[in-house]
């Protein structure tokens, strides 16, 4: 079991410039006319357009989710079903579109080297007695390639690091978009699950987090998606189950006021607490990433050195 447990989510890309947000996916395959539900007028491609278009869309898998969701108010389609054949093309259409996009990014953005993200991560390779879990679909040993080595953005050359994609990389052409394991949804929809989806290979995750030292969320949002992986975990932090002896480091890099707060409020929500026991039961902090203030600073500087 490794010591400390790196866990990164898309806050990590965006941090060394890579624009892979859902929101740059369509503006820029829509600007570029790579855009392929623009002219839909039916179905999940209509309302994956109609979501993309939205000031507020910052989720792709729950807009998957609230589509496909059972039962949510939908009233029966005139026809009595749901067209669940071509709503299932129109999926294979968003998935091989966003790995075509997500492919591009190394080819086309320079990493930043200095970055918060970029001397995190050299810090725990570095540390060497490390488990490093993504649920990026960017290929992390490329962009440690870029990041370390001097390497230009069209060389196919690779760090030599070993970490988990959760739910697969656009290198192996096998990433695992949908919804949780739990999900209600219509029938036929199961195609949305990521755990039935033919890529799904098991992990470590959850066997890692309760003996690590070090536990450490790099751009994670803890959204409502990610739940599944956490929820035993942060549940045994609040009623004392973890740690068993000693207290753990739970460290949050995330990027700013807002987003910190967020985190937290979802914290609250995964363990259903105020979150005193939480953070009674371990050394909890938060790192805000695009803060230059001396408290920002200085934490980070200590958990470089913990990191020794």
């Amino acid at each position: 079991m490794a010591n400390t447990v790196f866990i990164i989510g898309n806050g990590f890309d965006l941090d060394v410039k890579f624009k892979t947000k859902y929101s740059d996916f369509y503006a820029i395959w829509e600007r570029n006319n790579r855009w392929p539900f623009g002219n839909a007028s039916s179905g999940l491609g209509a309302y994956i357009n109609h979501c993309a278009k939205s000031e507020q869309w910052l989720d792709l898998e729950m807009a998957l989710y609230n589509y496909a969701a059972f039962p949510d108010g939908k009233a029966v389609p005139e026809g009595g079903s749901y067209p669940v054949d071509s709503d299932r093309n129109d999926f294979d259409t968003l998935v091989l579109s966003l790995t075509q996009f997500i492919n591009r990014i190394p080819k086309e953005t320079k990493a930043d080297r200095d970055s918060v993200a970029s001397i995190a991560l050299k810090a725990v390779l570095d540390n060497e007695d490390y488990s490093i879990y993504s649920f990026n679909y960017t290929n992390l040993r490329r962009i440690a390639a870029r990041l370390y080595l001097d390497v230009s953005s069209y060389d196919d050359v690779e760090y030599n690091l070993q970490y988990t994609p959760i739910h697969g990389t656009v290198k192996n052409d096998d990433i695992i978009l949908g919804v949780n394991s739990d999900a209600q949804l219509i029938d036929g929809y199961g195609f949305l699950r990521k755990i039935d989806q033919p890529s799904y290979k098991s992990n470590n995750l959850q066997q890692d987090l309760p003996s690590a030292e070090n536990i450490v969320f790099f751009g994670l949002s803890m959204g409502k998606i990610d739940y599944p992986y956490f929820r035993d975990f942060f549940e045994g932090l609040c009623n004392g189950v973890i740690p068993s002896k000693e207290k753990k480091n739970v460290t949050f890099f995330t990027y700013d006021e807002g987003s910190r707060l967020q985190i937290l409020k979802q914290l609250r929500e995964l363990t259903g607490t105020d979150l005193m026991k939480l953070k009674s039961n371990c050394y909890f902090e938060m790192i805000r990433t695009s803060c230059c203030g001396y408290e920002d600073k200085q934490k980070f500087e200590q958990w470089l050195a913990k990191m020794k």
